[in-house]
């Protein structure tokens, strides 16, 4: 929200009922009544720490006040989620990929002036290409039928079948996407009992929700009981609370934190890219097939992993969510609320992988492995409230005090080789060889905090709101760990003077602006404050007494402290206003902000005296900006009596800066994907901006290489010339011309001079694009005619780019040589082709000019327009509920993502990931399927 705020941690903050969480998957969608997203400093510092990116306030459904029946209400959801097969990047056909990996070859003799060896074991040795009956045959690839004595093979595999394996090529093609995806079931159901009397008011709720994912083996499994309250014990006194119980079960699961760490990582998805189609699922035998097959790369059949390694894999948890409250209203317009807070949870989980010896890397042991932790966090938030209308003159004022920690705990896991069975019912730590336990225990980060508000309002017409917190963390050292943040806010609602009387066009009209600060400490670690050393067997034993056997313990600096880091500072500005027109039928809401960040906190690297063992400490060196407008217009009518439409359409345009780095720092690059570097952190320029080589064409011509030479260079690194005024070629000890760029060659990218110094250095390298979009919006339209209703959402990102790495493995030849490649071989550099070409020359060479670098080549336009949500619904309210007995009976069917307009080449411009200096950027992410549901509602 509002852009980002630091290297790490741009994680809004979450609100429910008033209690702070660090994630809200433990709730029920049925049992929210409101969201409010607060962005703005104004706004959102009464929240104080870690709310610098952002709140988004949940309140659950309450009950309500007053004599009546209790009501229920049942809602059930069904549907599936559908893998959208069609859309998946596409492999080349078993024929495809042996022909084009002769072209390959033919291509690599060409290069080499050596006669062309047709030398994969699968496709022959002449120059057609041909597919082999048997992959492989225990022990033989590429066997023809004459030459397999099947007989002996099944022998071999009944003495031996973890070790035999007898594998047809699938001549038809294996869609390996569409094998370890599915359609996948979905449904949920939620009973609310809402409730109260002239003291009091309740809401309780269950809820189930079966959920599974489009990967195989892939299932969520929540159950949720809440439990809200609140009662008058006295006319001055109430009493409350609000509890949620969950129950969560995962099964498989797909990267770490949340699902956000499969954007970073090398994924199941990206095993179904590399794997060629050529190779069936399973061999004669029913085994699972795979690389063991010789020339096809190292990848592993990812139907195995799914089903094998992750398909047992199960993460439990239970615990609670809430606070109890108590109310005070000593005297008219005071109000004392004290409330105590905190989420408990207990965990499990329990992992297997079994023995396959069938890759061309094998897995050769079973395992195992377990883990429990518990974690507990508590908020404890006492404040007084005071409001009071002097005539004209309405006085609000809030003073409060907040602890809180966010979270202490245990765990302890432990891992194994070859339990003595793979009986599931029969494995645990106590039967696994080579057993390694470890445990750890946290603490958490405390919060103390001061905080005061006052609202004054004249007349309804002008308002100005201050707010001051002081606010407190155990993240910082004794010298920084106290921050002040003062926010500002004022109004006027200008529909309120007597000048916008007697006219029937503007019907509101107010003007706002803001002023204030905030304070962030998430991206930095407790331990950030202390020096400290530690021992590692690693690191720091060695054998110091003679001995001749063993070591003895050591100890080196583990961290370097720094006891003055202090909190990192947004101060944001934000003006605005809104408008109606025409008794409300248009309104505007119009908001220019900007938001300037300081005192980032950047990990220094270290001198290189202190060795590479300790952590170097985070320094408040950086600063960042963001600059936006956001906007909403909303129109709403009626066509006649029973048919009415309300349009809604919102947009963010939104521009971000990383300001200032360290003192002669002026980028940090982020981390790489096989050796490829593609974002860069610079000073001028968006966080994790991409960041490489400008390709301008390929190399298409012999005289185009034979231009590109180096030349002889002063210690000024100007060019010497000759006699003849020419300049001097440099020349290797063999005699020969250095080339201008490395591995340059016919048919391969050449980059472009940015220096123009004449050859191609990292000095060459330049900004290519941002994955930080400048504009998002969405269309949300709605028609009801009588008890129908349609509605439908559209989203749009417009403006950044994406770094798609899934290309580096399948338009390559020479990356991992044998594996699936996709249909841009078809149009891979042929002189014919030239610059028109889609990839470079079909060949195996992996050097600096064909992917040995991260360039241009591979930041696509990752802009798309996106049908999010479509809609029907029948209210049958009215007569037939009237004679079911029920207060409501509802009835809707609905569709999600169900239509994407983009360029991007990738299978979903909805690039996932954690937003800080890494993201954007394409490896196989998970990609967002439709959805179609149907949904029932019904009220007792």
């Amino acid at each position: 929200m509002r852009g980002f705020g630091a290297f790490g941690g741009n994680e809004p903050l979450y609100v429910v009922d008033g209690l702070p969480v660090s994630n809200t998957e433990f709730l029920n969608p049925d049992d929210i009544e409101t969201t409010t997203v607060l962005k703005d400093a104004a706004a959102a510092s009464i929240y104080g720490a870690r709310a610098a990116n952002g709140v988004v306030v949940y309140t659950t459904k309450q009950g309500k006040r007053g004599k009546r029946k209790t009501e229920m209400t049942v809602n059930i959801s069904s549907g599936v989620t559908d893998p959208n097969v069609g859309g998946a990047l596409e492999i080349l056909s078993p024929q495809d990929q042996a022909r084009y990996t002769h072209i390959a070859y033919e291509n690599d003799a060409a290069v080499s002036g050596d006669p062309v060896d047709y030398r994969h074991p699968q496709y022959g040795s002449n120059a057609i290409a041909t597919l082999p009956d048997y992959l492989y045959a225990d022990g033989v690839s590429g066997a023809s039928a004459s030459k397999v004595n099947l007989a002996q093979i099944q022998s071999n595999y009944e003495n031996d079948p973890d070790n035999t394996f007898l594998i047809k090529p699938n001549l038809a093609g294996t869609n390996w996407y569409k094998e370890i995806t599915r359609i996948a079931p979905i449904s949920r159901f939620s009973v609310g009992f809402d409730g109260g009397t002239d003291n009091g008011r309740f809401y309780s709720g269950i809820s189930g929700q079966n959920q599974s994912g489009i990967l195989l083996e892939n299932e969520f499994v929540r159950y949720t009981a809440r439990f809200n309250s609140e009662w008058d014990i006295a006319p001055w006194l109430s009493i409350g609370e609000n509890f949620q119980a969950t129950y969560r079960s995962v099964t498989g699961g797909f990267g770490g934190n949340g699902g956000i760490g499969g954007a970073n990582s090398e994924s199941v998805i990206l095993s179904a890219i590399r794997m060629p189609s050529i190779i069936p699922v399973y061999d004669e035998f029913g085994s699972f097939a795979s690389t063991k097959a010789a020339g096809f790369g190292n990848a592993r059949n990812p139907v195995r992993v799914l089903k094998n390694d992750n398909g047992d894999d199960k993460a439990y948890a239970v615990g609670g969510t809430g606070n109890i409250y108590v109310l005070l209203k000593p005297v008219d317009g005071l109000t004392i609320r004290s409330s105590l807070g905190g989420t408990y949870s207990n965990s499990h989980y329990n992992s297997y992988s079994y023995k396959y010896l069938g890759d061309s890397e094998p897995q050769a042991s079973n395992g195992y492995s377990e883990g429990s932790n518990y974690f507990f966090n508590w908020t404890f938030t006492n404040t007084a409230s005071y409001d009071k209308l002097f005539g004209k003159h309405r006085v609000k004022a809030l003073a409060g005090i907040e602890a809180l920690n966010t979270g202490v705990g245990r765990s302890i896991n432990g891992s194994g080789i070859n339990p003595f069975s793979t009986d599931l019912d029969f494995q645990s730590l106590s039967v696994v060889q080579s057993p390694v336990v470890n445990s750890s225990q946290f603490k958490g980060v405390n919060f103390y905090s001061l905080f005061g508000k006052l609202d004054y309002s004249f007349n309804d017409k002008y308002y100005i709101t201050g707010v001051l917190r002081r606010d407190g963390s155990s993240r910082f050292g004794e010298n920084n760990r106290y921050g002040v943040f003062p926010a500002v806010s004022g109004a006027w609602r200008v529909i309120a003077e007597s000048f916008m009387q007697d006219q029937d066009v503007v019907s509101d009209l107010k003007f706002r602006a803001g002023w204030g600060q905030m304070g962030n400490s998430n991206n930095v670690d407790p331990n950030n404050q202390y020096s400290l050393y530690a021992s590692d067997r690693g690191n720091t034993f060695y054998q110091t007494l003679g001995q001749s056997s063993g070591t003895s313990e050591g100890f080196a600096a583990s961290r370097i402290g720094n006891p003055d880091a202090k909190w990192e500072t947004s101060t944001t500005l934000n003006i605005g206003f809104d408008a109606s027109f025409f008794n409300n039928k248009l309104e505007f809401i119009f908001d220019w902000w900007q938001k300037d960040t300081e005192d980032l906190l950047y990990q220094l690297p270290l001198p290189g005296v202190t060795g590479n063992y300790a952590s170097a400490p985070s320094v408040n060196i950086a600063s960042m900006s963001n600059k936006g407008v956001d906007f909403e217009i909303i129109g709403r009518g009626n066509f006649t009596e029973d048919f009415s439409f309300e349009a809604r359409v919102t947009a963010a345009f939104l521009t971000n800066k990383i300001e200032a780095l360290a003192p002669g720092l002026d980028f940090f690059d982020g981390p790489s994907v096989r050796d490829i570097v593609a974002t860069r952190n610079a000073v001028g320029h968006s966080l994790s901006s991409f960041y490489g080589y400008n390709v301008t064409g390929y190399f298409n011509s012999q005289a185009e290489l034979d231009a590109s030479v180096d030349v002889v260079r002063d210690d000024a690194g100007v060019p010497v010339l000759n006699q003849a005024g020419e300049t001097t070629v440099a020349l290797d000890d063999n005699g020969d011309p250095i080339d201008a760029q490395a591995g340059q060659g016919l048919g391969r990218f050449k980059y472009e001079d940015v220096n123009g110094d004449g050859r191609i250095t990292a000095d060459d390298r330049k900004f290519l694009g941002s994955p930080v979009p400048d504009f998002a919006g969405g269309l949300t339209l709605n028609f009801k005619y009588k008890k129908l209703e349609f509605e439908t959402y559209w989203y749009t990102s417009i403006g950044n780019e994406i770094w798609n790495q899934t290309k580096w493995y399948t338009d390559f030849y020479g990356v991992f040589e044998g594996s699936a490649k996709g249909p841009a071989a078809f149009n891979s550099w042929t002189p014919e082709l030239g610059n028109n070409a889609q990839v470079p020359r079909w060949e195996s060479a992996s050097n600096f000019s064909t992917n040995g670098v991260g360039n241009s080549w591979y930041v696509e336009d990752g802009s798309y327009l996106r049908l999010q949500r479509l809609s029907f619904s029948y209210d049958f309210r009215g007569d037939l509920t009237d004679k079911l007995g029920l207060t409501k009976l509802k009835i809707g069917l609905s569709a999600n993502n169900i239509w994407t307009y983009t360029n991007y080449s990738g299978i979903d411009p909805g690039v996932g990931g954690g937003a800080d200096t890494n993201f954007g950027i394409d490896i196989g992410n998970y990609p967002v399927g439709p959805q179609y549901m149907i949904n029932f509602e019904i009220g007792i």
